[in-house]
């Protein structure tokens, strides 16, 4: 009988604490830079869409090495995959803190992004592998909520950093965790599955970046982009669905997503995500910009709500375990939309406790929606998928971070361009683009909101 996490299993016990641990600097490497982005777009001289590659260009790589997460944790093992992630943070950090431009300064990103991937992955795939079915979902948001703490401490660290000691600073934090982390698990990390075979395709490679690059490259220079450029980008992801779907050892495996369950949970996850980063992108853009706030008080600001996702994400997890899905997802989902509308109407007001508290309800409700939708579709599936599930759900997290990143700080971007040509101070620009931005998400939630509650009844009625 397989060990799990709760009996017998003291081998993947002794494990979870570093697997946490690597998830918290996977998240806080993914959003360090949130904070940051007005500051080098002024270093810089380039556009606030531009200064976006810096988060959205990150994503695109986390979602590629998600997808070759599954293949070498079954070809190499997990400490090898570990050592791989670190060796990646460590390198890039190292490349950011001594970048003489931009360009450089995004190289190192890129290669961060290969650590967030692989971590990412190959934690959710481990708690999947060795938890009990019982408390799984207790273990996922256990994960969740160690990944949103990260995302909370490090808007407050980096814009503390940032305000005394300036951008090459920032990445002499993550370069120490990742030496850390090397550290304790050279002596800590040991294997507790077996390995597996198969073989790379690189032709998938090619194809999942290329697509991603250029899907979400359009949309880095245009928010709305042509239905030429959109059908092209669709057609080149449906080439690379299509050869994973036909080869023997694909490089991701996408047959779960036959499952109608584990699709719709998916779809619920990526809107939650996308909703959770027109939050944590606009803002401390627009308490940057629109107020005038220093770095550190917009990440100061941006804390509270975030440390309240984290501790929703493991209430989240107790409420699933205990009751299931219904109504858990849509009460989360219409606190958020609830939350977004009142930080809409309380935006270029001086309401700024409202805009706060508002705020802290739209992520307490995430919290109620992406741990759960998670535990909720990777449950639909038998235990042979768990990995290639585990690595299409990070990846797709990442990919709907990354269009929602590129969304609304481009629409936001174009609406302070087109208000400062207009004659509109800048901060009057971006109180207006910051409401616009609040409106497509209001309409994001109120969609994930529908759709929550049609998936979490037809659940419930067929277990009932």
């Amino acid at each position: 009988m397989r060990a799990t996490l709760e009996a017998g299993g003291k081998e993947a016990r002794a494990q979870l604490p570093l697997l946490l641990a690597c998830s918290f600097a996977a998240s806080f490497a993914q959003s360090m830079m949130n904070i940051a982005l007005p500051q080098v777009a002024d270093e810089f001289g380039v556009t606030l869409s531009t200064a976006n590659w810096l988060v959205t260009g990150y994503m695109v790589v986390a979602a590629t090495s998600i997808a070759l997460a599954a293949f070498l944790l079954r070809r190499l093992g997990l400490r090898t995959v570990f050592f791989i992630g670190c060796g990646a943070l460590a390198l890039g950090s190292g490349l950011a803190l001594f970048a003489p431009n931009f360009w450089v300064l995004l190289a190192g990103r890129l290669v961060q992004a290969v650590c967030t991937g692989l971590f990412y992955s190959a934690v959710t795939s481990f708690i999947m592998a060795n938890s009990d079915p019982a408390r799984r979902g207790t273990h996922l948001a256990l994960n969740s909520g160690t990944v949103a703490a990260g995302l909370a401490v490090s808007p407050v660290v980096s814009g503390l950093v940032l305000t005394g000691f300036g951008r090459h600073a920032l990445f002499a934090l993550p370069l120490a965790l990742a030496v850390l982390l090397l550290a304790v698990g050279f002596f800590r990390l040991r294997e507790v599955g077996p390995r597996g075979t198969g073989a790379v395709d690189p032709l998938s490679v090619v194809l999942g970046l290329g697509a991603l690059v250029y899907g979400l490259g359009e949309v880095f220079r245009d928010p709305l982009p042509s239905l030429a450029v959109l059908a092209a980008g669709v057609a080149v992801l449906g080439l690379f669905a299509w050869r994973q779907l036909v080869l023997k050892d694909p490089l991701l495996n996408l047959r779960p997503l036959g499952n109608l369950g584990f699709a719709v949970g998916e779809l619920l996850v990526m809107l939650g995500m996308m909703a959770s980063f027109s939050l944590s992108i606009l803002l401390p853009l627009y308490y940057e910009g629109a107020l005038g706030f220093s770095a550190f008080l917009a990440g100061a600001l941006l804390a509270g709500p975030v440390l309240a996702n984290a501790l929703s994400d493991v209430v989240g997890g107790r409420l699933l375990d205990r009751w299931g899905i219904w109504p858990l997802v849509p009460c989360g989902f219409a606190l958020t939309a609830l939350g977004l509308a009142v930080v809409a109407l309380a935006a270029g007001r001086p309401l700024l406790a409202l805009v706060v508290l508002a705020s802290a309800v739209a992520y307490v409700g995430l919290g109620l929606v992406v741990a759960p939708s998670k535990t909720t579709a990777l449950s639909q599936l038998p235990p042979s998928l768990y990995a290639h599930a585990s690595s299409i759900n990070s990846a797709f997290i990442q990919i709907a971070s990354a269009i929602g990143s590129s969304l609304f700080v481009g629409v936001l971007s174009a609406d302070v361009l087109a208000g400062t040509s207009r004659g509109l101070a800048k901060a009057a620009a971006y109180d207006e683009g910051f409401a616009h931005t609040m409106e497509i998400a209001i309409g994001i939630a109120v969609a994930s909101l529908l759709v929550s509650l049609v998936y979490a009844y037809r659940l419930r009625r067929r277990k009932g």
